[in-house]
């Protein structure tokens, strides 16, 4: 699917079916007092003001509040739409209702970040559809987005709009606290948003290339380090078109 993106609010692209469904869901969670937030192009729309045409709604939960919000969807007309690829059981969850797909994500697919409570703390406050919830913190939405990057789709464009949307106001040593080993994929975003917005290169603190560019001198690669493919995309060839 072609992914379109624009300054239009975020609302007005959204079916109306899929509006209800999504402030009945909403409403349920919160009345509950269950911990989420809110990611994907939604979270994305928040920080950057721009917006990807999406047909779901990311919400991003601890695991073990999975089950509790599987079966509050449910009472009020969800079922399983299954998994849309092999291994989808591991870290996601379909929730469907009236034709309008909802999400419920406690790690991410290649296993590298796991959702927890500090997530909904670190949240940003605001407001979906009129229903009040967190969005995901800036820099966690850039943990969930990184990773992408394989066969059928891109996130690093997300990335790049959170990124100029925050005016470098991103916490980056927490992102490269999380990175962890994989410090060399934000590397490689970095030098490819460069490329694309050369006005922009301040919004990345030059502490952060300096970093990255010392550990990627330092770094003798060697053949016994593995193989890679399976962080950018758990069914490199094996999920379907």
């Amino acid at each position: 699917m072609q992914t379109e993106l624009s300054l239009i609010p975020a609302d007005v692209t959204i079916p109306e079916e899929s509006k209800r469904v999504f402030r009945e869901a909403l409403a349920t969670l919160n009345e509950a007092g269950m911990p989420y937030v809110v990611g994907g192009a939604f979270a994305m729309h928040h920080y950057s003001g721009v917006w990807r045409y999406t047909n779901d709604l990311d919400l991003y939960l601890d695991r073990r509040h999975v089950p509790v919000a599987i079966e509050m969807l449910s009472s009020i007309g969800f079922r399983d739409f299954g998994e849309q690829a092999a291994g989808d059981r591991e870290w996601i969850y379909h929730a469907m209702k009236d034709g309008t797909l909802m999400d419920l994500i406690w790690q991410s697919p290649n296993r590298v970040t796991s959702f927890d409570g500090s997530f909904f703390e670190r949240g940003s406050e605001g407001a979906f559809l009129g229903i009040p919830v967190r969005f995901m913190a800036a820099e966690d939405l850039v943990m969930s987005k990184i990773f992408t990057l394989n066969h059928q789709r891109s996130d690093w464009p997300d990335v790049f709009q959170v990124i100029r949307g925050c005016g470098g106001r991103l916490d980056w040593r927490y992102v490269l606290g999380r990175l962890g080993d994989n410090w060399a994929v934000l590397l490689a975003l970095i030098v490819l948003y460069d490329w694309v917005y050369p006005s922009e290169t301040y919004k990345v603190p030059q502490f952060v290339r300096d970093d990255l560019l010392r550990r990627k001198l330092a770094h003798v690669p060697s053949r016994s380090e593995p193989v890679r493919e399976s962080v950018l995309d758990p069914w490199m060839y094996s999920r379907p078109l």
